[in-house]
């Protein structure tokens, strides 16, 4: 295959985990070799990103600082599994990568792209990437239909920013493989 490390992004209720799954089902009845992974990543990392992100908080600097700085460090984690899946010939899938920070911590006030790119410099970029593009109002009626806890980030005005930042990504990123998809779409129709 020639994508081995494929990430699946997009806002909130965009559908992620569902396309991530379905393409992991997928490629399992053709390949032994398949992780699927997912962001936050380390157990006790994920549990303190998601204590900060479910609360309601201020979009600050210092909240901007410590959640990019901890999901680089989750990241990092993640590399030293990543490097081992990837030298062993394995195939990844990823629901969320390093766009994320770049879609979502850069709406934080005082948080600059090239601080992002500065402390996200060794983390192992994803050969592929496929945006789920959604209008946000339609993602909120999934994130609602759920019935969980509603992160900080799961409302309408929010999720249009980080949406536009999503789509500005092949620009940030023009050596990147950025693909968008209808994220709107049922599942098997992608």
């Amino acid at each position: 295959m020639k994508y081995k490390y494929i990430a699946i992004e997009g806002i909130d209720g965009s559908g992620k985990t569902t396309i991530a799954n379905l393409l992991y089902n997928e490629l399992s009845k053709k390949y032994n070799k398949l992780i699927l992974m997912k962001e936050p990543y380390d157990k006790d990392l994920s549990k303190k990103i998601k204590e900060i992100i479910l609360k309601e908080h201020e979009k600050n600097l210092d909240y901007g600082y410590l959640l990019a700085l901890l999901f680089t460090a989750d990241r990092s984690i993640k590399n030293i599994d990543l490097k081992k899946y990837l030298n062993d010939d394995y195939i990844i899938i990823s629901d969320r990568s390093i766009y994320s920070s770049f879609s979502y911590q850069i709406l934080y006030e005082g948080i600059d792209i090239e601080w992002l790119k500065c402390i996200s410099k060794y983390i192992i970029k994803q050969h592929i990437t496929f945006v789920l593009d959604i209008d946000p109002k339609i993602a909120m009626e999934r994130i609602n239909s759920r019935g969980k806890s509603i992160s900080s980030y799961e409302n309408i005005e929010f999720l249009k920013k980080v949406r536009e930042n999503f789509l500005k990504l092949k620009d940030l990123f023009p050596e990147d493989n950025i693909i968008y998809i209808n994220g709107e779409e049922k599942p098997e129709e992608y």
